[in-house]
This record gives structure tokens, sequence and C-alpha cells, in this order.
């Protein structure tokens, strides 16, 4: 039997990648911005450290075997995955993309597949939601296939969702399951 797909983002979504950033960051320039300064926190945390003349090159050359999962994510989505095909989605940038495969491989062996794209909304025909941090991107989504990942970042855009959750827990498997099944 086939399932039916459940799209989910990788960075900040199962993979708190942004705290990799931050300490890189950190190694290249001096802060000038402190994050009080912000509410909430800029989304691209480059613009706290000014000096740094390429900002989005961690991103391009980043090891994600020094991370590990979101507390529950592995969890949650193995619960899902009983139901549904699990699919990251994920956006390329640089070279990354076979580190993040293989973290992925290692940490969610039960996901159905890895897609890297520019643009995730290429899935919205062919997955049930699209699970993502960032609501530009699910603004790109049909509305009831909207699931919003809560993050503390500032959002570039606004829209409706059809869930919205900050924890990786039962109640979100119950919930997604109640609207997707």
């Amino acid at each position: 039997m086939i399932k039916r797909l459940l799209g989910v983002d990788v960075d900040l979504t199962v993979c708190p990648s942004d705290v990799g950033w931050y300490s890189w960051l950190q190694k290249q320039g001096q802060q000038m911005c402190w994050v009080g300064d912000y509410e909430p926190l800029p989304y691209n945390l480059g613009q706290l450290f000014p000096t740094v003349e390429d900002p989005h090159q961690y991103w391009r050359e980043v090891d994600y075997s020094q991370f590990k999962p979101i507390q529950g994510s592995v969890e949650a989505l193995e619960k899902l995955s009983q139901y549904f095909g699990i699919v990251f989605i994920s956006r390329i940038k640089g070279n990354h993309t076979k580190s993040k495969y293989y973290w992925l491989k290692e940490h969610f062996p039960f996901m159905t597949e890895y897609v890297a794209t520019h643009g995730k909304w290429v899935m919205n025909n062919s997955v049930e939601c699209m699970i993502d941090d960032r609501l530009d991107v699910l603004k790109q989504f049909d509305f009831n296939k909207r699931v919003c990942f809560n993050t503390p970042y500032a959002q570039s855009v606004d829209c409706d969702i059809a869930i919205n959750f900050s924890v990786w827990n039962d109640e979100i498997v119950k919930r997604i399951c109640e609207r997707y099944l």
C-alpha cells in the first residue's frame, strides 16, 4: 500500500542548525548587534554580525553530523510514519546536501525520501501537508497543507496556516492524524 506523503523541512524544523550558524558567526567576527535588540530574532543571524563578509558561507559547507535532532522530532515522525510516508524537503545551499542526507538517514531511518530543491512549492501536489518553520515557504502551499513549526525568528510574510505547533510530541501527532488521515 502506498502511503500519503508528509513533507517535512529539515533546518530549524527537525535540526537545530541555527545553533551551529550562530557559533560559526561568533568565530568569524565581532557581534555588533545584541540578540536583545531584536524581538523576535532576525531569521538571518548574519544581521547580528555585520562585519562578517559572507555570513551565508556557513550554509554552503555545514557538516550536519555535529547536530542532534530537535527534541521529540524523531519519535513524533516515527509515529506518523505508520500512517504517512515521511519526505524531507529541503533547500539546496552549496555542498551541504550530502551531509544533510546522511544525517537524516542516520536519525530518521524510517524516512521515505529526501528531496533537495530550490523551490519546495513544487511538491504542493505531492504531499498531504508541508511542515516548515518559514511562512514564506508555507505560503506557496495550499492553505490546508500549511503546518508551521514555530521558532523564535521573525517571519518575512504573514499567511494563514492550518496547524501551528512549537513542540514535537504526541499531541501534534494526533492533530496531524486527525486532519490528514
